[in-house]
């Protein structure tokens, strides 16, 4: 049923309750893990011109530390396994790459932002599973 099991990361500390449950899934059913991060172009909004190069730089090092985790951890579990950085908004992105590898479930965190939060910065995981076909395990990782 699994044969293809997306892992959006930012590389927070509490992604390895994600990345476990993502691994042991992929194990039981053969499946393949595809790491995402996505940087977020909305960050460069309020930016001087001047910083955009460095901080493009640190968050693209940043990024692909992230997949690099998800994809060390699948490699230690023996599965097939690729990791992508991609830029733009992370919940359209995540949704678009679903459907041009034809995932079948995505595994996310959630950080529990409380009810503020989530009106003004609303919520990857909320964005991904009302807009996605695809099926969708969502890990709470607590308000970090």
């Amino acid at each position: 049923m699994y044969d293809d099991i997306i892992v959006p990361t930012d590389g927070g500390e509490q992604m390895d309750a994600v990345i476990d449950a993502a691994v042991d899934i992929a194990t039981q059913r053969g499946a393949r893990i595809h790491a995402l991060s996505v940087i977020d172009r909305g960050v460069f909004l309020t930016l001087e011109e001047g910083l955009t190069d460095a901080v493009d730089e640190e968050l693209t090092a940043n990024a692909e530390r992230a997949v690099e985790a998800v994809t060390d951890a699948a490699s230690a579990a023996d599965l097939t396994n690729e990791g992508v950085v991609r830029r733009g908004r992370p919940g359209e992105e995540i949704i678009a790459y679903a459907d041009e590898i034809g995932a079948d479930l995505i595994v996310m965190g959630s950080r529990g932002a409380d009810g503020h939060e989530r009106r003004m910065l609303g919520s990857v995981s909320q964005d991904v599973i009302t807009e996605t076909d695809c099926q969708t395990l969502v890990i709470p990782l607590g308000s970090a």
